[in-house]
């Protein structure tokens, strides 16, 4: 089960970083944990995986993963990085 919940998390991630949106720069703001990990069973796993923080701004705080530099599982960290180089956003000249 452990497993199955982990192959999920780390299918949403990547799938993250191969559409998410980023600026000129090629850069990803703060994801929010939750849209990666809907239940308390999949956080915990996404916790084993990338380091989560609570992130504040300004309507309020949630628990957050910073894009790159939080990865604790480094083979899962690598196959974002190659989801993120396919990603067809990168460096659109869009900001923000």
């Amino acid at each position: 089960m452990v497993n199955e919940i982990k192959k999920n998390v780390v299918d949403k991630l990547v799938e993250y970083y191969r559409t998410t949106g980023c600026d000129r720069y090629g850069q990803i703001s703060t994801i929010s944990a939750r849209q990666i990990a809907k239940t308390d069973e999949e956080m915990n796993v996404l916790k084993d995986i990338v380091g989560v923080a609570l992130v504040g701004y300004q309507y309020g705080t949630y628990e957050g993963i910073f894009p790159w530099g939080s990865f604790k599982d480094k083979d899962v960290e690598t196959m974002c990085k190659q989801a993120f180089i396919t990603n067809p956003s990168r460096n659109n000249g869009n900001n923000w």
